[in-house]
C-alpha cells in the first residue's frame, strides 16, 4: 500500500504543467484541415502473357523423333503377319483359345470352391450374428 501511495506522489511531480500559451497551439493546429495524401498510381512498365495448358497434353503428344504415322498403310502380304501365330488360311490362334479355355475353367474351379466355402461356413456358423447377411437368412 505504501508503493503504490509513493508511486502516485512521485507521479504527481513529474507531470508537466501545461500553460495557456501550449493550449493556444494545440487548439490552432486542431483547427487546421486534415492533410490529404496523394499518391500517384504507378505507371505499368510490365506485361503479363497467360498461356492455357492442356492437362496431360505431353502424354499423347508424339516425341519430335518420331515420325507420325501416315494415313496411309502398305498393305499386308499373305493376311497374317510372320510374327503372329495364327494358323495359315483360317485366321484363329490356337494359343488364344487354349488361354481362354483354361481361364474358363480356372473361374468355374475358383467359384464351385467359394461356394462350398460359404456352405461349410453356414452349416456350423449359421446361428452366429451377422451370418444372416452371409448365408441369407433360414437353411434352406
Amino acid at each position: 500500500m505504501v508503493v503504490w501511495a509513493l508511486c502516485a506522489l512521485i507521479g504527481a511531480q513529474a507531470a508537466p504543467r501545461v500553460d495557456d500559451a501550449s493550449f493556444a497551439r494545440i487548439k490552432a493546429a486542431l483547427q487546421k484541415p486534415a492533410p490529404t495524401l496523394v499518391i500517384a498510381a504507378p505507371k505499368a512498365d510490365f506485361r503479363v502473357n497467360v498461356e492455357a495448358i492442356r492437362p496431360f497434353a505431353d502424354l499423347f503428344e508424339l516425341p519430335p523423333w518420331v515420325t507420325p504415322p501416315s494415313g496411309y498403310e502398305a498393305p499386308r502380304m499373305g493376311g497374317r503377319s510372320p510374327h503372329d501365330g495364327t494358323i495359315v488360311g483360317v485366321g484363329v490362334d490356337p494359343g488364344a483359345i487354349a488361354h481362354s479355355v483354361s481361364r474358363a475353367i480356372r473361374e468355374r474351379q475358383s467359384h464351385r470352391e467359394v461356394i462350398e466355402a460359404i456352405t461349410a461356413y453356414c452349416a456350423e456358423h449359421r446361428d452366429e450374428p451377422g451370418a444372416a447377411g452371409i448365408c441369407g437368412g433360414p437353411p434352406r
